[in-house]
């Protein structure tokens, strides 16, 4: 799959802000909407310039405007594909140049990941077919890699017992690497790097 700098470039920006959506946002309880992001980044800025003196705030400020940027475009696209509290709109608007979103996931991807991200359920017959199917692409294949990735957990329920998050990356980073996405695509990057942690943590 050959994508052009301009469009690795676009998805690591939507890549950034869906981890800060998930790992910033979320927690906190930070509505999703235009002006509670914005507000929330300015009061992290005053937090971060009050005490330092020798922080360059001007800079500063360009890289909290830089994510609240980030964080509220993806928003307005996850807003264009539904409910924006659902999490897998927020993962599908990530992971798709603007003219994916106008196709649906392909191959069975979008129930087996909103029971993995809402229930952390992996069905392994349902992820057996999705891994062996000819017909998806690389955004399906991005939002498989997104949807294990941000899990707040070490194992899923797998078919009544239980699958570790480190081989259920694994698997689809199998698939992944075989022609869906290329070697410099940010979401297989990223997908080394939490894989690589969580075996660290073994």
């Amino acid at each position: 799959m050959s994508v052009s700098r301009d469009e690795l470039m676009y998805l690591q920006s939507q890549l950034e802000g869906l981890e800060s959506i998930f790992l910033e946002l979320m927690p906190f309880g930070v509505g999703l909407k235009r002006h509670d992001v914005q507000e929330f980044y300015n009061k992290r800025l005053d937090h971060a310039t009050k005490p330092a003196a020798c922080v360059a705030e001007g800079e500063l400020r360009r890289q909290f405007n830089t994510k609240a940027n980030q964080v509220r475009n993806l928003v307005d696209s996850a807003e264009s594909l539904g409910d924006v509290t659902n999490k897998l709109n927020l993962i599908r608007a990530a992971a798709s140049l603007p003219d994916d979103r106008k196709q649906p996931l392909k191959g069975g991807v979008g129930e087996f990941c909103q029971k993995l991200i809402n229930e952390e359920t992996a069905d392994q017959e349902a992820l057996d077919t999705i891994l062996n199917n000819n017909e998806i692409g690389s955004v399906e294949a991005r939002v498989l890699l997104a949807s294990a990735m941000f899990l707040i957990t070490n194992e899923v329920n797998c078919n009544g017992g239980k699958m570790a998050v480190a081989d259920l990356l694994n698997k689809i980073m199998d698939k992944t690497t075989k022609g869906l996405l290329s070697r410099n695509d940010p979401f297989l990057v990223e997908a080394q790097c939490a894989l690589e942690a969580l075996h660290d943590e073994d």
